[in-house]
């Protein structure tokens, strides 16, 4: 038996393994691996493309691939040369097996000109009688598991019956053009007048929930990028981050940039307001927090993080600063005393970019890990003591906590590209949605609390209805609040 190859699939991405397959020159391939079912078509349509036949579908824990291949120093060089982003070394072996009947290759030349003539029913039978009771004795790849240091791939969607019907289509689905997909920037984001903001490279667009109205409100010279976009929750301003570190405030009505912050030497990856003063962490490790209301360039600065600044999130109150890293860890920062960080939490094994505070308890946070992580933890900062720690079985790209309901929504990268909503406080999960092909890296919730808008790298926008109307009371209580604030740029 001759090694011819190693992979490692941290997530066994199908759709990937499928594309990487067919560089390689591959004559048929047949799958044997555990899978959940409402994903199965998807991922026949794919392999369908390139000849791959799938088999014996089933839920037990063996992930096996034979593969014939019509040149096998050909795939060693394309193995080399066009492995998937997603694909890393080290986890998987392909063995080569000797040929122990020289006639089953002359019938899988048969096999092959039956499928081209599109005689199905001949090329089912054939395939029953010579490919599944025969594949051991072929020659074929053997594509074989070994151990793995990562947490075990996550299968069960099993939700409990959800207190109403959520429904799990999007009721909208826009086109985004050039939207990043890149876990490191935020550039989605639902204003409190109900634009959608969204970032498309080098331009920054709005588009009006009512009207339907498309508007480019401003576009930076490339080959620059946009790398993080935040509406202001108290009046028509939006902070806009760069790769070059700058950090520019538009002002929608007047169709202007009022101000420039070139603080940062690195790419502005995430930003929050608090009142008129905008946060902004970056790839140089800081995070700055400036009133755009005075001359001064830099207000606060803060050095807590070893490595970027993936995420930042400021409680209901405004007196807490949460800010997650790419060194794992996730930091608070009381308003009151910047100097030193209130607490460092290092449970996470994976970098941080989603948070989000309890609306309901300012001293509740909770937050998501990367690929490596996958898990969401729930940080009481009163008293420095982790709550709860929920493994999700992917990648989590966002959370956000419904103000309307005692409920969160997940968003979530590889490998399984859905969103999940939450029961809190048992952390339980009553719904899980599918729509976009590739990891939902950007989610935002709208001003009424009843929708979000998930964006992708597959270049599309969707827009969910997840959770019902809020008492009308708690509205007007809180449109009354807004309308009293009033504050004028100075």
């Amino acid at each position: 038996m001759q090694l011819i190859g190693l992979f490692k699939i941290q997530a066994f991405v199908c759709t990937d393994v499928a594309k990487y397959l067919q560089s390689c020159n591959l004559l048929s391939v047949i799958f044997n691996f555990r899978v959940r079912k409402h994903l199965f078509i998807k991922f026949f349509q794919y392999f369908h493309q390139i000849n791959i036949i799938i088999f014996d579908v089933n839920y037990n824990q063996k992930i096996s691939v034979n593969i014939q291949c019509r040149d096998v120093d050909q795939f060693q060089r394309t193995k080399v040369l066009t492995v998937p982003e997603k694909v890393n070394l080290d986890d998987f072996q392909f063995h080569m097996v000797e040929d122990q009947q020289s006639e089953l290759k002359k019938d899988l030349d048969l096999n092959e000109r039956l499928r081209m003539e599109g005689n199905q029913a001949k090329y089912n039978y054939f395939l029953k009688q010579n490919l599944f009771e025969s594949k051991q004795q072929s020659s074929l790849f053997v594509y074989q598991r070994q151990a793995s240091k990562y947490k075990p791939y996550i299968i069960n969607n099993d939700c409990l019956s959800p207190i109403r019907k959520i429904n799990k289509t999007p009721y909208k689905v826009l086109d985004a053009p050039k939207l990043k997909d890149d876990f490191y920037c935020q550039l989605v984001d639902w204003s409190i007048s109900n634009q959608i903001g969204v970032a498309l490279d080098n331009s920054v667009y709005s588009w009006n929930v009512q009207t339907g109205e498309t508007t480019q409100l401003l576009e930076i010279e490339a080959p620059s990028y946009i790398s993080a976009l935040k509406w202001c929750n108290r009046n028509e301003l939006m902070a806009v981050g760069d790769d070059n570190g700058a950090v520019r405030i538009y002002d929608v009505n007047k169709g202007t940039i009022l101000k420039t912050y070139e603080n940062h030497h690195k790419r502005v990856g995430c930003l929050d307001w608090n009142g008129l003063c905008i946060t902004s962490g970056s790839g140089d490790k800081t995070i700055l927090i400036q009133d755009i209301r005075t001359e001064n360039d830099c207000e606060i600065a803060l050095h807590s993080h070893r490595q970027e600044v993936c995420g930042l999130q400021w409680n209901q109150n405004e007196s807490y600063l949460a800010s997650g890293g790419n060194d794992n860890n996730v930091i608070i920062h009381n308003i009151r005393m910047p100097n030193q960080p209130l607490y460092i939490f290092k449970d996470h094994t994976a970098a941080i970019k989603a948070l989000a505070w309890s609306p309901k308890q300012n001293n509740i946070l909770c937050s998501g890990g990367g690929t490596t992580d996958k898990s969401l933890k729930f940080w009481n900062v009163s008293n420095g003591l982790l709550q709860n720690s929920v493994d999700t079985g992917s990648q989590i790209c966002n959370v956000k906590w419904s103000f309307n309901t005692d409920e969160i929504v997940t968003s979530h990268g590889y490998s399984l590209n859905q969103i999940v909503v939450w029961r809190m406080p048992k952390v339980e999960r009553i719904a899980v949605l599918h729509g976009h092909s590739l990891r939902v890296v950007y989610l935002s919730l709208s001003p009424d609390g009843e929708n979000i808008v998930t964006g992708s790298g597959d270049e599309t926008l969707r827009l969910w209805k997840l959770f019902p109307q809020k008492h009308q009371n708690s509205i007007s209580s809180r449109n009354s609040l807004l309308n009293q604030i009033n504050l004028d740029i100075r």
